[in-house]
């Protein structure tokens, strides 16, 4: 659940998503190899719906910035974009969602590269950037915080 909720934002959604992976885990639980890991398993698959309510998300949200533009005064819109952007985001927030899941599974859940390559689908270089880069992007950050 703090996997998901971290990716997501929202409680709602990643209870959703969570529910989501039970039952894809249910599901497929004949397929399921047993020498493999569980809990990678499991998370590869909550990666993957999260991934997947993220895309929703975004979708929902450039249809809904698109209807509603005709019905806001355009000189109001920056500013309260501004005020709403800057009341939501912090340093994680700011990070790509995979950039963030990689450093959340190195971090939080103690994986490695190779495990972390395993879950999210991706070669072990491709995590180890991922990470490289969450890690620059985070100093940079809280450098930039304590001016």
């Amino acid at each position: 659940m703090s996997f998901a909720l971290s990716l997501l934002k929202n409680r709602p959604e990643a209870e959703d998503a969570c529910q989501e992976t039970i039952v894809q885990l249910l599901k497929h639980w004949d397929s399921f190899d047993r020498t493999k890991n569980l809990k990678g398993w499991a998370l590869t698959i909550l990666y993957h719906e999260c991934l997947d309510q993220l895309k929703r998300q975004r979708r929902f949200g450039q249809f809904f910035k698109r209807a509603t533009a005709s019905y806001r005064p355009a000189e109001e819109e920056p500013a309260k974009e501004y005020l709403n952007r800057s009341w939501r985001e912090s340093i994680i927030d700011r990070l790509k969602p995979k950039e963030r899941a990689c450093l959340l599974l190195w971090a939080r859940e103690g994986y490695r590269a190779e495990e972390i390559a395993g879950i999210l689908g991706c070669a072990t270089g491709t995590v180890r950037v991922h990470l490289f880069q969450a890690r620059k992007k985070l100093k940079k950050l809280m450098e930039k915080g304590n001016e």
